[in-house]
């Protein structure tokens, strides 16, 4: 039998979320150029931490249930997914070009661990539902 979900697992991707929206927009102030796809997907993904923080912050006390919560997990591990794919991007290309880009590295562990946490968090039973059984 699962353990119950509890509101550990949103927090902490509350806070990942927004540490996320944080990095990628230091990403896009660094002086120096970046390739436009990067560009594009950073800000894409900044964005969308931003919205997905605020909504987790606005049902902080007031519990998601069923479907609405986890729509909001899936959709904090698919921004993560997404800010990996563009930290892995900008990690090879900064090494390619004779240097490492630190703000890089760390965006790829933070969207790294928010999917890891999210996905987890997800895959916990919902609060209330023993067993695994939905209904």
């Amino acid at each position: 039998m699962a353990n119950p979900r509890t509101s550990q697992g949103h927090v902490l991707v509350v806070v990942l979320v927004g540490l996320t929206a944080v990095v990628h927009g230091a990403l896009l102030g660094l002086p120096g150029a970046r390739p436009t796809w990067f560009l594009v997907v950073t800000s894409l993904v900044a964005l969308a931490a931003v919205v997905l923080a605020g909504a987790g912050l606005a049902a902080g006390r007031v519990r998601f249930g069923g479907d609405a919560e986890d729509g909001w997990l899936v959709a904090c591990a698919a921004v993560g997914a997404l800010g990996v794919m563009s930290g892995f991007g900008l990690a090879l290309t900064s090494v390619a070009g004779g240097g490492v880009l630190p703000w890089g590295i760390g965006a790829l562990l933070v969207d790294a661990l928010t999917v890891r946490i999210a996905v987890f968090t997800l895959r916990r039973v919902p609060s209330g539902q023993r067993g695994g059984q939905r209904g």
